[in-house]
C-alpha cells in the first residue's frame, strides 16, 4: 500500500503544521505523563511589547515623575534594594517579592538609541544579523533538541530564522504541550514513545525530497522533525501537572493566551531542557500614562505568575534559571512616549544586586558609555556560564555574584 507523507502524518495524529512551529511536532504521539530530562540552565525572557517603564527598575531617579513618591526607605511607593546600591523598585512589586528575589535582582542599562517599535524589537533580538536568543541557546548547549521556545504569540518585527538545527518552537496550546512534555493521562490509543519516534522518523524520510529541494523555506520543518524525534527518544522525568495548574491558577484553561498560561508553559519548557524561552506580553505602549497608573495596573497581572515561576524554577537549587524583563525601550518624560534606551530587570541565582541602569535624576536618560544591546546578552550568557560567549566580553561584571 502506498502512503503519502500527508496521509502518513494524519494516520499518526500529527497535523500538517505540527512541525513548523504552531506546536511541538509529535505532541499527539506521546502517551507518557513525563517530561524529558532537562538541561540545568535556562534563560527566560519576558518581553513587554511596547515598552518597560523605568519606574520598575530605577524608581529612585524618578521621584516626582510617573507618580513616584517618597524616600524609598519608610515612606512613598517604592523601595531601594541593597541600601540604595541596587534598583529602586515599585512598592507593590517589592512587597510581593520573596527574600531570594530581593537578594538576586539587578537593573541593567541598555543604551540602544532606538525610539521606534519595529527597529527596537529587531535590534534587541539581533546580534550580527542572527537571532540573539538562538545564539545564546546554542552557546548554553546541551543535548536537548528543544533548545529554544516561544510560549504564546511571537514578538512582532523580530527575526526567527533558525541557526543550524536550533529554532524557536512555538507553544500556543497548553494541552498539546502537556501531551508532548508531560502531565497528560496515559491514552491507550496513543503509541508509546519508541513507536512514536519511529513514526516521526518515517515521516521525516518521506519529506526528504522537499526538505532537500527547499532547504531555506523548510528549515523550521526540518528542525521541528529533529526536535520531535529526539524528544521522544530522550529519557523522561516525572512531574505533576496538577501541581503546575494549581501554582499558576490555571483552572481548566489550556490555551496559552495569557500570562498565567505563558509562565506555566515556560516552566514546562524549562523542564524539557529549553535553554532560552521567550514570553511576549502586548499592550505596553502606554502613551499618556504620565502618572504611571496604567503600567502599575498592568504589572499587577504580571506579578502572580512571575513570582510563582521564580519560586518554582529560579529558586530551585538544582537549576540555573535566569529571568529577564525588558521592553522595546523605556517610556519617556513627560508624556510616557518613546525613550531611546532601556533599563532591564534580571533575576537569577548568579545575579548580584546592583544596577548599571540607573537613569538620570528626574529623567529617563542613561549615562554616556552605558553598554548597548550586545552588553545585555553578554551579561545573560555570563550568568548562564557559557564556555564561549558569542556576544563578547561582559560589561556588567559587577552584577555577577
Amino acid at each position: 500500500m502506498n502512503f503519502s507523507r500527508r496521509g502518513f502524518l494524519k494516520a499518526l495524529g500529527i497535523g500538517a503544521g505540527a512541525a513548523i512551529g504552531t506546536r511541538i511536532p509529535g505532541a499527539r504521539l506521546i502517551g507518557e505523563a513525563n517530561a524529558a530530562v532537562t538541561e540545568p540552565t535556562s534563560v527566560v525572557v519576558l518581553h513587554l511589547q511596547g515598552g518597560y517603564n523605568a519606574l520598575f527598575a530605577s524608581a529612585d531617579s524618578l521621584v516626582g515623575r510617573f507618580g513616584v513618591t517618597g524616600n524609598g526607605k519608610d515612606n512613598g511607593n517604592w523601595r531601594a534594594l541593597a541600601n540604595g546600591n541596587g534598583p529602586g523598585i515599585d512598592l507593590a512589586w517589592f512587597n510581593s517579592m520573596s527574600p531570594f528575589t530581593r537578594q538576586h535582582m539587578a537593573a541593567v542599562g541598555v543604551r540602544h538609541g532606538i525610539s521606534n517599535h519595529p527597529g527596537a524589537r529587531r535590534a534587541l533580538w539581533d546580534h550580527q544579523n542572527r537571532n540573539a536568543g538562538l545564539l545564546l541557546a546554542n552557546a548554553i548547549g546541551g543535548t536537548s533538541q528543544l533548545k529554544a521556545a516561544v510560549v504564546g504569540p511571537r514578538l512582532l518585527d523580530s527575526s526567527y530564522t533558525p541557526i543550524g538545527q536550533t529554532s524557536f518552537q512555538s507553544i500556543t496550546d497548553m494541552q498539546k504541550t502537556i501531551d508532548a512534555l508531560g502531565g497528560g493521562k496515559p491514552d491507550p490509543r496513543v503509541p508509546d514513545r519508541t513507536i512514536a519516534a519511529a513514526g516521526v522518523e518515517a515521516a521525516q524520510t518521506m519529506s526528504g525530497n522537499a526538505l532537500t529541494g527547499s532547504p531555506e523555506s523548510l528549515d523550521s520543518l526540518e528542525s521541528g522533525y529533529v526536535a520531535a524525534i529526539d524528544t521522544l527518544k530522550a529519557p523522561v522525568k516525572k512531574f505533576s501537572f496538577d501541581e503546575l495548574k494549581t501554582a499558576y491558577a490555571l483552572g481548566d484553561a489550556t490555551a496559552v493566551n495569557n500570562l498565567k498560561s505563558k509562565f506555566a508553559a515556560a516552566e514546562l519548557m524549562v523542564r524539557a531542557g529549553s535553554n532560552v524561552v521567550q514570553i511576549v506580553d502586548a499592550g505596553w505602549d502606554t502613551h499618556g500614562d504620565t502618572d504611571g497608573a496604567t503600567v502599575r495596573n498592568k504589572m499587577r497581572t504580571v506579578l502572580p505568575p512571575l513570582n510563582a515561576f521564580i519560586k518554582r524554577m529560579v529558586e530551585d537549587k538544582t537549576r540555573n534559571v535566569t529571568v529577564v524583563i525588558m521592553g522595546d525601550f523605556a517610556r519617556s518624560l513627560p508624556g510616557s512616549d518613546h525613550q531611546p534606551n532601556l533599563t532591564a530587570t534580571v533575576i537569577g541565582k548568579n545575579v548580584k544586586v546592583g544596577t548599571t541602569g540607573r537613569t538620570a535624576k528626574g529623567a529617563v536618560t542613561l549615562a554616556p558609555g552605558t553598554p548597548g544591546i550586545a552588553g545585555l546578552w553578554s551579561y545573560l550568557a555570563t550568568l548562564a556560564k557559557v564556555d564561549d560567549n558569542p556576544f563578547g566580553a561582559n560589561p556588567h561584571s559587577k552584577l555577577v555574584a
